[in-house]
């Protein structure tokens, strides 16, 4: 596949800034990454980043058996953290909203989407129990509020597209009660969480009346548009089932053996028991309602099913800037940017024209995440490591 030179350094540009602009990963966590490899392994690196985060995390707050806390201390000093709000008609259409406890009103807001099954804390052993607070609080301490989302199973393949909408609605009515300005909203999907989000932004008939209602939407690790490209049809896999993107090989396989967590991937030694949304992995093969690619039971649909279902007219009539970003280590990755991801960046451009540049239009700009794993890319904000933190701040900066 021929790829464009302006194209090529915008992505080269954006490495660099990564790399060189903004702290690196640290050399013993480097080390730890590439010994666990390309695959996908919550437990072992939430060990890695675990000494990296605040010394207490739900399980310190709320330890496995006990009753709610009360009259205790903030979780978060500085951060107001209100757990399991509910946005929708589901039990576990929940959030978490992380906001300052003092300060000035009309903030940026920053939505998180989750991979795996879902979870909005991540239920491995007591290492990975401090994620994904990690990405709200850092949404705080860069003068945004954060919100992170549970996601659930749905039935059908656009349910994870309009819970996401019943969300962003939610949210239009009632971030200003927590300082957020709901004129000046991002979103941010990670693995699985790109199949609904993909589904949103790529079908207006979605949207409630006030548009898409985010001003900027970050694909991580994932293909939102999953008819485009060398891996159409297969989409970003719930961690469950999750795909590497080379050979249809388990991303999974191995996962835990380099910190000795003997249940791998699908880890519950000292897992939560607190938080209401929590929901098990799903078995092999994701969970029902994932995304447009195929029908239930993996049925092949018919070509204008397909098209009807298809995300790509909407991601080319978007006014969402985009970006798409990917690890050095993910599953599948080989020196750069995938198939996939090239495609899509590509189909995107071609709205605007031949001579179009990444940003702002349609064009999306593309971040290659040097040194940095499935896992760590997101395991990472919050910490000294800003190789996806530092770009994605400057970037969001940048969308008016």
């Amino acid at each position: 596949m021929k790829i464009n030179t302006w194209m090529l350094g915008a992505v080269v540009w954006i490495a660099y800034m990564a790399s060189m602009a903004q702290a690196q990963v640290p050399p013993d966590i480097e080390a730890g990454l590439r010994k666990i490899g390309q695959i996908v392994d919550p437990p072992c690196t939430a060990k890695l980043y675990r000494p990296l985060m605040p010394k207490n995390d739900y399980n310190t707050y709320w330890p496995p058996g006990a009753p709610a806390p009360t009259n205790l201390m903030p979780l978060y000093p500085g951060v107001k953290l209100s757990r399991d709000v509910s946005f929708g008609p589901h039990q576990k259409d929940l959030i978490d909203v992380f906001s300052p406890d003092k300060g000035a009103s009309n903030r940026t807001v920053l939505i998180y989407v989750p991979g795996g099954a879902g979870n909005k804390i991540e239920q491995q052993d007591r290492e990975a129990n401090a994620f994904y607070d990690n990405i709200g609080r850092w949404a705080v301490k860069n003068n945004m509020i954060g919100v992170t989302m549970q996601r659930h199973p749905g039935e059908n393949w656009d349910d994870g597209g309009k819970d996401i909408s019943v969300m962003i609605q939610w949210l239009q009515s009632n971030i200003a009660k927590y300082g957020g300005d709901p004129n000046r909203t991002f979103i941010w999907a990670h693995s699985a969480g790109n199949g609904p989000l993909g589904v949103y932004i790529g079908h207006p008939e979605l949207h409630g009346p006030k548009g898409p209602g985010v001003k900027g939407a970050i694909f991580m690790s994932g293909n939102p548009v999953p008819d485009v490209g060398a891996q159409a049809g297969r989409g970003a896999g719930a961690r469950g089932g999750e795909r590497g993107a080379a050979g249809g090989a388990n991303a999974l396989a191995g996962a835990g053996t380099t910190c000795s967590e003997t249940g791998g991937a699908g880890s519950s030694a000292g897992a939560i028991s607190g938080p209401s949304g929590v929901t098990p992995a799903p078995p092999r093969g994701g969970a029902p309602g994932g995304g447009p690619g195929g029908g239930r039971g993996g049925q092949q649909l018919d070509a204008a099913t397909q098209a009807a279902r298809s995300n790509l007219p909407g991601f080319k009539s978007t006014n969402v800037a985009i970006m798409l970003a990917r690890a050095e280590l993910d599953p599948g990755v080989s020196g750069g940017m995938t198939a996939a991801d090239i495609a899509l960046h590509d189909a995107l451009c071609n709205v605007d024209g031949a001579k179009a540049k990444d940003g702002p239009g349609h064009c999306p700009t593309m971040l290659y995440l040097k040194d940095e794993s499935h896992m760590s890319e997101v395991f990472s904000i919050d910490t000294p490591d800003q190789t996806v933190s530092g770009p994605i701040l400057a970037w969001m900066k940048k969308i008016k």
